[in-house]
């Protein structure tokens, strides 16, 4: 008896190239909106931060951290530098001064990349960075946040939608959303 040796017919190969780009188109998307998921929390994450750094510079001060550079970059000056407090003793009437460390340590994944040398809160701040690397907004009175200020992301598509009704709304706020 003679053997006849099969191989895969053309319509075999076929389906299994066709179900391997559907189960790869699947991982694509799984992938994308894991990763974006992340992107949002990490974003959430950096806002709460920043949220709870101005209370605690408000408690130093007795004010906010000033947006005298109208971004985020006012936000790396004030809350990355070293606090020097001073207080006045009434007994001793002498001015002593305490050094508290930063508020926050910003990650380099927290900050724009600098155009020129190493960011650096005193001499070169950048912008502080959501998870989709786009800069943190902050405004000082709070438009939103009346009792303090407001700091948001534009979320993953880069605008301000402030407007919590927006159909299409992505942003990242410390104030609370009503619908």
């Amino acid at each position: 008896m003679k053997r006849k040796d099969r191989g895969f017919t053309l319509v075999e190969i076929l389906v299994v190239i066709t179900i391997i780009t559907l189960l790869v188109s699947l991982l694509v998307v799984l992938i994308s909106s894991v990763i974006d998921k992340a992107r949002y929390a990490k974003t959430a994450a950096t806002v709460k931060l920043l949220d709870g750094a101005c209370k605690a510079y408000y408690q130093d001060f007795g004010v906010y951290p000033p947006n005298s550079k109208q971004d985020s970059r006012s936000l790396h000056h004030h809350l990355g530098m070293e606090r020097k407090l001073q207080t006045v003793k009434s007994d001793m009437g002498a001015a002593l001064v305490s050094t508290k460390p930063p508020l926050v340590e910003f990650q380099r994944d927290m900050l724009q990349e600098p155009k020129g040398g190493t960011p650096d809160p005193a001499n070169n701040p950048v912008p502080v960075v959501d998870g989709f690397d786009q800069p943190i907004k902050y405004a000082v009175p709070g438009r939103f946040n009346k009792r303090g200020v407001d700091i948001w992301s534009s979320g993953k598509d880069g605008k301000d939608q402030l407007d919590e009704a927006a159909a299409d709304y992505d942003d990242v706020t410390n104030w609370a959303k009503e619908y």
